[in-house]
């Protein structure tokens, strides 16, 4: 059967795919431990089960504005305001999309096109090329240094940009290194953008979830021009552990907005009404939980850190924020398993699936080989097995 042509620049998520086979290891009796997903362990909180329960019963289940109810555009907006330091119309300038990615999707496609090209640091989550190189754009990774804490200088995000860059990517803090930049870098990130005409797409779904005393700053909070040439990607799935809800939102100047309204009216329509109520009661409800999870989150981050440090051929640096650690492996490659040497990233990740019993994503996914993901958003035991079956497994290798 043929397939259109496009679906050949268009690989499978890796992350989702590693976590698949995890499952797949679990359901033949494996104990299989996953760092795959970028998902918190923690249950939705009541609170906002309660709510989409009562808009169930209201019979609230029918469509509703494509961009979203305008309840919730305005719990966006006000939370923007208090949290992000941004005032946004919720009539024209916020747009509620089905999940996160479906953010990516929709923005990279009503601002891309064959001639254009987007500045990505990498390493970075792995939907922005994929999206990027199907909406017709020349990606231009920006590959970063574990010396930088793995985010992009000003002077190579200067030599990266040219006449046709149309957008330029931040994710803070970052999946998969956890890095957040700070106010005085988002500064002079921001004074070569506005110099060159280009855009920011800000990835700011993991701002809650910082650790060391590490602020979250919005570049678009800046200056009221950089905010004119800033589009600000949030969502509930990480501060709310809502990743099966599917609810995100946009930010950003009026046209474009009403560009992804057009988009979105033409494939998905609004987002799951139910949830979308729920999404009030997240923001507006009570945030008391959120000390608790990153306290544990911490803990968790502080254990992985150190016991990866303390393996021959791996080294990490300690996340400042999200729940991920991006340890370096390419002090195992090289080396002898079961299934002979092991070469890349992805060698590294099947060696630590079969013989450690623990899934985690290759770096290569993330647009740097010498490395790969774990997720500590498991509860601190598995991380404890965790930790000790990988350095009992590197000890193995010849």
């Amino acid at each position: 059967m043929r397939l259109a042509t496009r679906m050949s620049k268009l690989p499978p998520s890796p992350t989702l795919a590693m976590n698949a086979k995890a499952a797949e290891l679990r359901a033949q009796g494996k104990d299989v431990i996953s760092f795959a997903a970028g998902e918190p362990d923690f249950d939705t909180p009541d609170h906002i089960k309660e709510a989409a329960v009562k808009a169930l019963k209201e019979g609230k289940t029918k469509y509703t504005e494509v961009r979203g109810i305008l309840p919730l555009r305005e719990a966006i907006c006000d939370w923007a305001a208090e949290h992000k330091g941004l005032r946004y119309d919720p009539k024209k300038q916020v747009v509620v999309t089905v999940g996160g990615k479906q953010s990516v999707f929709d923005l990279l496609h009503v601002l891309l096109e064959g001639g254009d090209e987007i500045v990505i640091p990498a390493p970075i989550w792995v939907a922005y090329e994929p999206v990027a190189v199907l909406a017709g754009a020349k990606v231009v990774l920006v590959q970063t240094s574990e010396e930088n804490g793995f985010k992009f200088t000003p002077e190579e995000l200067k030599a990266a940009i040219t006449p046709r860059t149309r957008l330029v990517v931040l994710n803070s803090p970052c999946n998969p290194t956890g890095c957040v930049y700070s106010r005085k870098e988002l500064e002079r990130i921001a004074e070569i953008v506005l110099a060159s005409g280009a855009m920011v797409l800000t990835d700011e779904i993991y701002g809650k979830i910082l650790y060391d005393g590490e602020e979250h700053v919005s570049i678009a909070s800046l200056s009221p021009e950089m905010k004119e040439r800033t589009l600000v990607l949030d969502g509930f799935s990480k501060t709310y552990a809502m990743t099966g809800w599917r609810l995100g939102y946009t930010l950003g100047p009026a046209p474009i907005i009403e560009a992804m309204d057009t988009l979105q009216s033409q494939s998905t329509s609004n987002a799951v009404t139910f949830a979308q109520w729920a999404g009030i009661a997240a923001l507006r409800g009570p945030h008391d939980y959120l000390k608790g999870w990153v306290a544990e989150y911490d803990r968790r981050r502080r254990f992985i850190a150190a016991g990866l440090n303390a393996i021959p051929g791996l080294s990490a640096v300690m996340p400042k924020g999200a729940f991920y650690i991006f340890p370096r492996v390419s002090g195992l490659f090289g080396r002898k398993g079961p299934n002979g040497t092991i070469r890349d990233s992805n060698g590294v990740a099947l060696y630590f699936l079969e013989h450690a019993e623990c899934a985690g994503v290759p770096g290569s996914a993330f647009g740097d080989d010498g490395f790969i993901r774990l997720s500590y958003a498991t509860s601190f035991e598995n991380v404890q097995k965790g930790v000790e079956r990988i350095r009992a497994a590197v000890g193995q290798l010849g």
